[in-house]
């Protein structure tokens, strides 16, 4: 099932509220912040870092839990993402987060009681646990009402932190117009994937600014945890420094190119040149600020529905391989 009106009604209503967050000096203050995921809460975490460099130029990352973890001596104010807190990464950050006496770490989530809050509010810190209700059960091809909800908790965050003044606001009339645009631009997109020969077998290479962009990694993560493809994401004007020679050489691949007001030029002329040779599909974002990731997640949803449709489980998890599935206990992280 696509995205639907109740899903922009959560969206909006979440993004909107005011309801106060406590702690949130600790962030403005700050000179460096690492905003912690694992699986699709990554895409939450990156936006919330995005917003903070992109919008105040104080130092802010994404980082996986292994990464952080794996970095005892990083001092940076530590902001967990977790939709429930209860997985062992999540829990074992919380755990790497209090060892090292990190002044007011924030954890957002949707369990506030859950086992990483709860080892966070172990340690001698005050933690700021940013916390909504659960949307309703997701069913779809990935959980999208996680997104959406830890996304606009982030948005929230970052807003009280430093003022909409700084970050700009998300409207509801702009969401919706985003909404809108992506309904119609994402099932184009997928018809355009659908229409090239041989297109599962077909690398998706993943195109934006920046590395581990807000903008792209949805379309990574998204993609792959649908069972859709596992895409490629680079930064375009990178790209073409050399990392473009084995696509040239193998010849079996898809550019999609996520387009926006400041890169414009550089996407329009790798897209000129490229689509010479290869198939390349543009999604251009009119959104500004802050909505601009929401349009990008929403040309993403839509377009992993529809692919899903195609693929023969449309609206429904990927069929679990069971040997695969079985696998558990993937190492401690230290």
């Amino acid at each position: 099932m696509a995205l639907t009106l109740n899903d922009l009604g959560m969206i909006s209503e979440r993004v909107l509220d005011r309801a106060p967050i406590s702690g949130v000096d600790a962030l403005k203050t700050t000179a460096a912040s690492v905003w912690i995921g694992s699986g699709l809460a990554k895409i939450s975490a990156a936006y919330g870092a995005a917003l903070t460099e992109q919008y105040t130029g104080s130092s802010s990352q994404m980082m996986t839990a292994l990464d952080y973890c794996s970095k005892p001596l990083l001092r940076s104010l530590p902001i967990l993402v977790s939709l429930k807190g209860r997985h062992e990464d999540a829990i074992s950050v919380a755990n790497s987060i209090v060892s090292r006496c990190a002044k007011t770490p924030f954890l957002i989530t949707g369990e506030p009681e859950g086992p990483a809050a709860l080892a966070l509010k172990s340690g001698r810190a005050t933690a700021s646990i940013v916390t909504a209700g659960f949307p309703e059960r997701d069913r779809r091809f990935v959980n999208c009402g996680s997104i959406f909800m830890l996304s606009a908790l982030t948005y929230q965050l970052v807003r009280q932190a430093f003022g909409v003044e700084v970050i700009g606001r998300v409207s509801e009339r702009d969401l919706a117009q985003s909404f809108s645009r992506a309904d119609e631009g994402g099932h184009a997109i997928a018809e355009r994937i659908t229409s090239i020969e041989d297109w599962q077998n077909k690398q998706l290479i993943v195109l934006g600014q920046g590395l581990g962009s807000e903008l792209t990694l949805p379309w990574q993560s998204v993609f792959s945890e649908a069972g859709i493809a596992a895409p490629m994401v680079h930064d375009i004007k990178d790209y073409t420094h050399g990392d473009h020679l084995a696509a040239v050489r193998t010849n079996n691949v898809i550019f999609l190119v996520i387009q926006h007001r400041g890169i414009e030029e550089i996407c329009q002329i790798f897209a000129s040149r490229f689509a010479t040779r290869f198939q390349v599909i543009v999604a251009p974002l009119e959104s500004q600020g802050p909505t601009r990731f929401w349009e990008s997640l929403f040309y993403c949803c839509n377009t992993a529905d529809a692919l899903t449709e195609r693929l023969g489980y449309g609206g429904q998890r990927v069929p679990k391989d069971p040997v695969v599935h079985s696998w558990r206990g993937w190492g401690n992280l230290s």
